[in-house]
């Protein structure tokens, strides 16, 4: 194990696209979508564990979440859960687990991971962590892993490569581009130059405080001064105030996409960020009309590329309907085509709005 290396979990977000399996309360990165027998929040940790001491493992999550984080991680040290008083998108997250890790060893080198992604191959995956921080601490800069792409797709963001010989599998980086339209995806695809960005960070505390410095020079001076050499840095009403003076930015918009030294691994690893319906139907076993549900109880009857995920208790019988996603939490039954599953995030709101049903 590397332990001069630090894993970084990022748990935020609300996976308001698998209601109403993932919900406010417990959102995607806490539930088992997969049907692994582990959440994805569960199985990231126990990927990390592999390569990481689990002290050395941090998790990001909204301080809403610390309980269930508890609850689903028993074996992390408490301390270890950085709690967000309201989401700021990555950047500030990042910046967070920089400067707590700094404090302790400014040396370090750091990975960050998604909490709710699926990754198979684990063996694959491993190896190229072990690459990607070797790449970082030999030769500095950010890197990160790209996936190569099976298909044209809209959803992902893509990394271009740069013509020339990789070293140890890593790629310079030319371009950034955050989920291009049918056509462009089709270019990429074609071209055989472009990586899925995976989401996945590797670089040294003190490049990416460098980084923040020069291209979040805003999010940097909240943390260099409101954080690096306070008495009790980690106390919430601090964590409040800088976080309420912090603007919402992702790392690929304010720093990926601006450095000048930006690596990437290319991923060996199968990977899926399930984040829609749709990419849960792209990655599961389907029956011969295309049909997936992981309860053996559903009879699919004359139906075609549904998708039902029901609890286990339930007996179903999907008869003369194509193209459908069923899917029951909490008393809540929805039933959506998929050429309408870009309304599901709205859902929630929609029945709070008529009062059907009650929270915040």
């Amino acid at each position: 194990m590397n332990t001069n290396a630090y894993c970084v979990i990022m748990a935020g977000g609300l996976g308001k696209r698998f209601w109403p399996i993932s919900n406010k309360l417990r959102p995607k990165q806490f539930c088992d979508i997969m049907n692994t027998g582990k959440s994805f929040l569960q199985q990231a940790f126990d990927r990390a564990a592999t390569l990481f001491p689990v002290e050395n493992i941090l998790v990001v999550t909204g301080s809403a979440y610390e309980g269930i984080t508890r609850e689903q991680l028993p074996a992390l040290p408490p301390g270890n859960i950085l709690k967000e008083p309201f989401g700021r998108n990555t950047a500030p997250c990042i910046a967070y687990a920089a400067y707590r890790i700094a404090r302790v060893n400014p040396d370090a080198a750091m990975v960050v991971v998604p909490s709710d992604h699926f990754i198979y191959n684990d063996d694959a995956y491993r190896e190229n962590i072990r690459q990607g921080l070797a790449f970082a601490e030999r030769s500095g800069g950010l890197l990160t892993i790209g996936i190569v792409p099976t298909r044209p797709e809209t959803g992902y963001g893509y990394i271009q490569l740069k013509r020339g010989k990789p070293v140890d599998n890593v790629f310079r980086v030319k371009t950034f581009t955050e989920k291009p339209n049918e056509e462009l995806a089709n270019t990429f695809f074609k071209s055989g130059d472009f990586l899925w960005n995976a989401g996945i960070f590797i670089w040294q505390v003190k490049d990416i405080i460098h980084e923040f410095k020069t291209h979040l020079e805003d999010i940097y001076l909240l943390f260099e001064n409101g954080y690096r050499n306070a008495e009790n840095p980690d106390d919430p009403a601090n964590i409040e105030y800088i976080y309420s003076c912090c603007r919402g930015i992702s790392i690929d918009f304010g720093i990926m996409e601006h450095a000048s030294r930006v690596h990437v691994v290319k991923g060996q690893f199968g990977w899926s960020d399930v984040g829609t319906w749709h990419a849960f139907h792209e990655v599961n076993r389907k029956d011969e009309r295309g049909n997936v549900s992981h309860n053996e109880s559903v009879l699919f009857l004359d139906s075609s590329g549904c998708i039902v995920d029901l609890p286990r208790d339930k007996k179903v019988i999907v008869q003369g309907v194509d193209n459908c996603i069923i899917a029951e939490q909490n008393n809540i039954l929805m039933v959506c085509n998929r050429d309408h599953e870009e309304n599901i995030r709205h859902f929630e709101e929609m029945l709070k709005q008529q009062e059907i049903i009650h929270g915040k």
